[in-house]
């Protein structure tokens, strides 16, 4: 939690990191050192998963407008706009990314929970995930080309909604 400040994210770590100590069991020693062998691997995890975080919000960030506060009627129209788009782009993803897709984003399962609950691997979960936002994005993008009038403009939730867990 001190890393991740999230408790779903802390809780997917820690779980993570009982599971690949468990995977070398024969390998680990069982005295003082074990301690620190599952604080490093926390350490790191949790690390990895802040660096990624950091970076999909930078490529977010710089590829659309997040609206302020402030947001003056037009903007909160492209916005509406923009969320009516994304959400047409996700009813035409093929089922089972749509379904994985969902399941991450709307009701904010993790991606382990998904795994199991669709009897898949958890990376075919992250890949199907990863799918479905770039087909997000190059729709988006090909929107912005073919209508210069069109600014993508996104709320800060559907932001945050689109960045998480990915």
């Amino acid at each position: 939690m001190q890393y991740v400040k999230s408790a779903e994210d802390a809780d997917e770590i820690v779980n993570d990191t009982f599971l690949a100590a468990w995977n070398k069991k024969e390998e680990l020693v069982l005295d003082d050192s074990i301690k620190n062998y599952l604080y490093t691997i926390v350490r790191n995890k949790s690390l990895n998963l802040l660096k990624k975080k950091k970076l999909d919000a930078i490529v977010l960030e710089a590829d659309y407008e997040i609206a302020s506060s402030e947001t003056s009627i037009v903007e909160h129209l492209q916005a509406k706009e923009t969320e009516k788009m994304i959400f047409e782009v996700i009813e035409k993803l093929p089922p089972r990314c749509k379904q994985i897709f969902i399941l991450s984003r709307r009701e904010g399962m993790p991606n382990k929970e998904i795994a199991t609950l669709m009897q898949l691997s958890e990376k075919t979960i992250e890949n199907q995930i990863t799918i479905a936002i770039r087909v997000i994005k190059e729709s988006l993008k090909q929107r912005q080309q073919q209508d210069s009038g069109f600014r993508i403009v996104l709320l800060p939730w559907l932001a945050a909604w689109l960045m998480t867990n990915v």
